[in-house]
């Protein structure tokens, strides 16, 4: 499918967003983002409607859109919203798995624990995401897995200006170890509880 100018305006914001370069707080101003990308006012309109709807901008005092802020409340929906929706795909998960979904999640992991050894953070965090939405689409819940995917861009806005050392990411690999010998078990009482202790879990892995 050929993009179009509000998709390619969108994923630059988003871009923006998710790197942290347009902080919490920013204002979003349609002439100068047109200006920025060359296009008119109408697919930035566009655009910064299809974030709004995402839950990425919302209306402040003056009727600016700003970046959304992920307060500590945010947060805490969003680990429950996670905690939930992965939680109720393990039954099924465990039922439906094949081999493919195994070697999915092993490949991930490998490439976890390389980025963790040579410590790009930012590579390993695409990576976890991409672990537990592999973990979910085991259960072939098409609906849950695009809610989960929706819930993505929140986890990592959560993320930013934490810190994501080396120790951290390697006890995170761990924990997906465990999470797939458990799949691999077909283990779904024990695999539920696991993983939400897995996303509740905020303090830093040592």
């Amino acid at each position: 499918m050929t993009s179009t100018k509000a998709d390619r305006v969108r994923e630059a914001v988003l871009a923006d967003i998710m790197s942290g370069a347009l902080t919490p707080g920013s204002p979003l101003d349609e002439v100068v983002l047109a200006q920025q990308h060359s296009v008119s006012r109408t697919p930035v309109r566009e655009a910064l409607r299809r974030l709004q709807s995402d839950g990425l901008l919302e209306t402040g005092a003056r009727r600016q859109l700003l970046v959304v802020d992920v307060s500590v409340e945010h947060r805490r929906e969003i680990t429950t919203l996670r905690v939930a929706l992965e939680g109720a795909a393990t039954e099924a998960a465990c039922e439906l798995r094949d081999e493919d979904d195994l070697d999915r999640l092993e490949l991930l992991l490998l490439k976890q624990r390389r980025a963790a050894d040579a410590g790009e953070a930012e590579t390993f965090l695409r990576l976890d995401e991409e672990f537990h939405l592999a973990m979910a689409g085991a259960a072939r819940m098409p609906t849950l897995s695009r809610m989960l995917g929706q819930l993505g861009a929140f986890v990592r806005l959560g993320r930013l200006g934490e810190p994501t050392t080396k120790t951290h990411m390697l006890g995170l690999v761990r924990e997906h170890e465990e999470l797939v010998s458990l799949l691999h078990s077909r283990k779904s009482s024990r695999l539920r509880t696991t993983l939400a202790t897995h996303i509740e879990q905020t303090q830093p892995r040592t």
